[in-house]
């Protein structure tokens, strides 16, 4: 074959490489992704028919950057429906239908069609399409699952989130949505994958979030020292899972010191935030209690722990132990009995439950009697649940609470997805 021939054919497949676009998921060309950057920072700032505008010219950068079709459905959405948990736009699904007449070979019209859909049946009509057209558009396999995890089909979840991973392993939240598939069934592999995420894709949100997800899954000691490692590695002002998880890893912090040091980061990042400077100035006190009871100072600390306001969950239950400790140093025995009966009755805790019973059994009180005071507040504070009709399902007759006095009831919340 002659150099002119070779020259002919190579020039007659660019021709046709130009002629037939691709019609892969893409994570955007550079250009594509400047805008996106754009678009993004509109939305921080609320500014949603600017972010909308910079991820149309996203699109325009980049048909098959898929990202940017959904931050451009849903940017558009909060600007025209911003109260609506479901947004119909008209002038979005006729902007996607032409595009998807105009150009049939390219599968991220067809998607968006479905992502603009709130019924999980028809938009898997048109996930299906995009796949028909390229069978290795992960995104489309992505919502698949999730219309799958909806009716309860989690053997289709799980394969379709694989499908989306082997088709798009550079993306950690496909790895990470398949991980999370697998935890129940397969907690190994789970971790393996979540693992995975963090070493492949160190210091991106994704890992953040799977970070997360494994100190969700561990236990102590364990799953301190995966929030200790999200509160240094994934700091809550740059990481939305690294946030979150600070608000987990307080509640669960029983030594006020301790508690006071995560407090005060979050004040830092929230300044405007009245619940952390709350925690900040509760912890404070906490911490100082302890110090004067540790001075034997136990007076002190009494009056000071009376004069703070009880916290909730865990740090309620320290709150109290500490009244107790000091008020029982300080000679007032019955005041200590009394904070630890009125916690177990509102809310049952093993420390101050140990605790009740160290003290009811230093003040020669058998278990029985001990359980008996307990039962005494929680009757004496009891009220009627409010009287309530509610519609049947099915067209049968409605339902009220009367209608089940004196039965043991499973009570179950639905919500759609």
């Amino acid at each position: 074959m002659s150099w002119l021939r070779l020259l002919g054919a190579a020039l007659l497949l660019g021709v046709l490489a130009v002629a037939s676009p691709t019609a892969r998921e893409s994570s955007g060309t550079p250009a594509a992704r400047a805008f996106f950057a754009e678009g993004e920072a509109e939305a921080k700032a609320g500014k949603y028919a600017g972010a909308a505008a910079a991820f149309r010219k996203a699109i325009e950068a980049d048909p098959d950057f898929v990202e940017a079709h959904q931050r451009f459905i849903e940017s558009t959405q909060r600007q025209e429906a911003p109260a609506s948990r479901t947004p119909t736009v008209p002038r979005l699904q006729q902007l996607y239908e032409r595009w998807a007449k105009q150009y049939p070979k390219r599968a991220a019209y067809q998607w968006a069609l479905g992502f603009l859909s709130h019924e999980p049946d028809t938009a898997d009509v048109f996930f299906k399409k995009a796949l028909a057209i390229d069978p290795g558009f992960a995104r489309a396999h992505v919502l698949l699952a999730k219309n799958a995890d909806i009716r309860g089909d989690w053997t289709a979840q799980r394969e379709h989130l694989k499908a989306a991973v082997d088709a798009n392993p550079d993306e950690p939240r496909y790895v990470l949505k398949y991980a999370q598939a697998l935890q129940e069934i397969d907690p190994a592999h789970f971790r393996e994958l979540a693992s995975e995420v963090l070493r492949k894709f160190p210091a991106t949100q994704a890992a953040a979030e799977a970070l997360y997800r494994l100190a969700e899954a561990a236990s102590n000691p364990e799953r301190r020292a995966y929030f200790e490692r999200l509160r240094t590695e994934y700091p809550a002002g740059a990481y939305g899972y690294g946030s979150s998880a600070m608000y987990d890893f307080y509640d669960e912090l029983t030594i006020p010191s301790e508690a006071l040091s995560v407090a005060r980061d979050m004040a830092k990042v929230f300044p405007s935030s009245k619940t952390w400077a709350r925690r900040v100035a509760l912890q404070q006190a906490m911490a100082r209690a302890q110090a004067l009871v540790a001075e034997r100072n136990f007076g002190d600390a009494l009056e000071l722990l009376e004069k703070t306001e009880r916290p909730s969950g865990a740090h309620g239950a320290t709150w109290t132990l500490l009244k107790a400790e000091a008020a029982a140093a300080a000679g007032h025995s019955e005041l200590a009995y009394a904070a630890l009966v009125d916690s177990v009755a509102a809310m049952p805790d093993d420390r101050v439950e140990e605790a009740l019973v160290k003290y009811g059994t230093a003040a020669n009180k058998t278990r029985p009697q001990i359980d008996a005071d307990v039962w005494r507040i929680r009757d004496a504070k009891a009220v009627p649940a409010v009287s309530f009709q509610l519609p049947a399902s099915r067209g049968s007759a409605p339902v009220q609470l009367s209608d089940y006095r004196g039965r043991v009831v499973l009570l179950a919340f639905w919500f759609p997805g």
